[in-house]
């Protein structure tokens, strides 16, 4: 059975690689737009985009790293995200949507790691290689593969609009097409877990480091 699984997604992947480089594309032009607007937004502009893009600061605003609130609002960060990507699949709108929120979050994790190296140089580099990639190890390839998966299903739904075809084979499309959504899913709720858990370690020592 695994042999089977692996087969069946190496040929998902082969059948959809051109939409997940498009999507690795506007991930990589997202993390390098986050990290330049640095340069440009004043530092204050830079505290309150990074509150507004961070699901990690929105629920630390009184200095409280509360491991549940900070796994509260990754989850339901992420999973807003995930919930637009899998209705705009499903709606033929996942060609339009799922640039829209890789753009989005490539931005917001390149303005993360930049505000970090920015405003505390060496130790704001290691904060970002110790609280901000592990958890991204695995959200990054997951939010890809969901936004490609979208755009994917969008496009072969519209292509095959004028298609008649039966509802058991529309049904086995649309329950494949939600298995793997839900299968990354599972994915990004362990990065979730992650940034809970594991990032706060790192930051309470870095505000240690500099109290």
């Amino acid at each position: 059975m695994p042999h089977k699984a692996k087969r069946w997604l190496i040929r998902h992947y082969q059948d959809n690689f051109l939409m997940y480089f498009i999507i690795s594309i506007l991930f990589i032009v997202g993390i390098v737009a986050g990290a330049i607007t640095i340069k440009v937004l004043g530092s204050d502009k830079n505290d309150e985009a990074m509150y507004f893009l961070n699901s990690f600061f929105k629920a630390i605003d009184n200095n409280s790293l509360n491991s549940i609130s900070i796994l509260k609002q990754s989850l339901i960060d992420n999973y807003k995200a995930i919930l637009a990507l899998w209705v705009s699949g499903i709606i033929y709108l996942g060609f339009i949507i799922s640039p829209i929120v890789i753009l989005f979050r490539g931005f917001a994790l390149g303005f993360s790691v930049g505000f970090f190296v920015h405003e505390y140089g060496i130790k704001g580099f290691l904060f970002s290689i110790f609280g901000i990639l592990p958890q991204n190890l695995l959200m990054i390839p997951s939010i890809i593969s969901i936004a490609s998966i979208s755009m994917a299903y969008s496009v072969a739904k519209a292509k095959k609009r004028k298609i008649r075809i039966n509802s058991n084979t529309k049904f086995s499309y649309l329950a494949d097409y939600s298995l793997l959504i839900f299968g990354f899913s599972l994915m990004l709720f362990i990065g979730s877990l992650i940034e809970a858990y594991l990032a706060p370690i790192f930051l309470r020592f870095l505000i240690d480091y500099f109290s």
